[in-house]
């Protein structure tokens, strides 16, 4: 299997929290439209109807029944798959059917081998590695691509794992990230930056989890957020910041589930201070308009009860109604 315990943390480099604003989501995921490659989940249904022994067949010779010369090859691989939606950049770790083309040496894969995925259903062929052999091992350059053919990633193996830097691109060639790697994890400061230069963000790393602090950067270089992790889970305060460097949310964790969010006016005044047990709305403690005049917040209490929801005009816009931490309504308003 190719790759495995590589890249697994930059497949999901954080779990996405439902109330940290986009900064972050943008950074590490997005919901794309792209197709389905042929998973080991979907390999069944192509078992049954006989489509596997007639698509996904192995070709090459072989000498006193040892590959030799140039071979395609069909196997299941953990496999990482790069996508591009503008300007976010998406890493996912699958186990998929691959095709792999390239040269056997007494019966050893050897030098370049090209990795497609195979797209579910038109079974069409999508280049999505290069791979580099020496004596049967992954050993020297990697190089990984978008769907669409521009190179995604390149890096190096040493004895089947990913060691030394890994660096990641946009799909029109500018630097996007840059990490390095020790024994198929990723270890210290994982950069990222924006397509015209700039840093975008600081995420520290510790045997493939992120520990520490992350930041992130508007394009002036002023912080932008400041989120902290204990691997891989958020702990503690998580801040996002305005341009003008005031604090735009705060929200607290305890082993990845927040507790308790604020949320602050451009001018600095606290505009709403929210309670969640278990990760649910549980309580309002505070709600002001932009003057710090206390606004009717409605009637939540322990997870049920109405919430009023305020423009900064300090306009009703939407009331929700909640049992037991769930929204069982909604009444909106122009």
């Amino acid at each position: 299997s190719i790759f495995v315990g590589c890249l697994s943390q930059l497949a999901n480099p954080t779990k996405m929290k439902q109330l940290l604003i986009t900064l972050h989501l943008a950074l590490w995921s997005f919901n794309s439209q792209a197709q389905t490659y042929i998973s080991d989940s979907l390999m069944s249904i192509y078992v049954e109807s006989g489509l596997a022994n007639k698509k996904f067949i192995p070709k090459g010779k072989l000498k006193e029944g040892v590959r030799v010369g140039k071979w395609e090859d069909y196997t299941f691989e953990f496999i990482h798959t790069y996508w591009q939606n503008e300007d976010i950049i998406d890493v996912r770790f699958d186990h998929l059917l691959i095709k792999s083309t390239g040269n056997y040496v007494n019966g050893e894969k050897s030098g370049l081998w090209k990795f497609y995925a195979v797209e579910e259903g038109t079974f069409k062929k999508t280049q999505i590695a290069e791979v580099t052999y020496k004596n049967g091992k992954r050993q020297g350059q990697i190089t990984f691509y978008y769907s669409s053919g521009e190179t995604a990633a390149t890096g190096n193996n040493e004895n089947e794992l990913l060691q030394g830097v890994l660096t990641v691109f946009y799909k029109t060639g500018e630097l996007a990230r840059k990490a390095n790697v020790e024994q198929g994890q990723v270890q210290g400061v994982m950069t990222h930056y924006y397509r015209t230069g700039e840093k975008k963000g600081e995420v520290n790393f510790n045997n493939g989890m992120q520990n520490g602090a992350s930041k992130f950067y508007y394009t002036n270089g002023a912080i932008k957020a400041n989120y902290n992790y204990v691997n891989d889970t958020l702990q503690g305060a998580c801040f996002n910041y305005y341009p003008n460097n005031n604090v735009q949310q705060e929200a607290i964790y305890e082993n990845d589930t927040i507790t308790t969010l604020k949320y602050f006016y451009e001018s600095g005044q606290l505009w709403v201070y929210k309670e969640y047990k278990n990760g649910t709305y549980y309580n309002v403690l505070a709600l002001f308009d932009v003057t710090g005049k206390p606004l009717d917040y409605g009637t939540l209490k322990d997870g049920t009860g109405t919430v009023k929801y305020y423009t900064e005009n300090a306009k009703v816009y939407l009331i929700e109604t909640y049992k037991d931490g769930k929204i069982i309504n909604e009444e909106r308003f122009d």
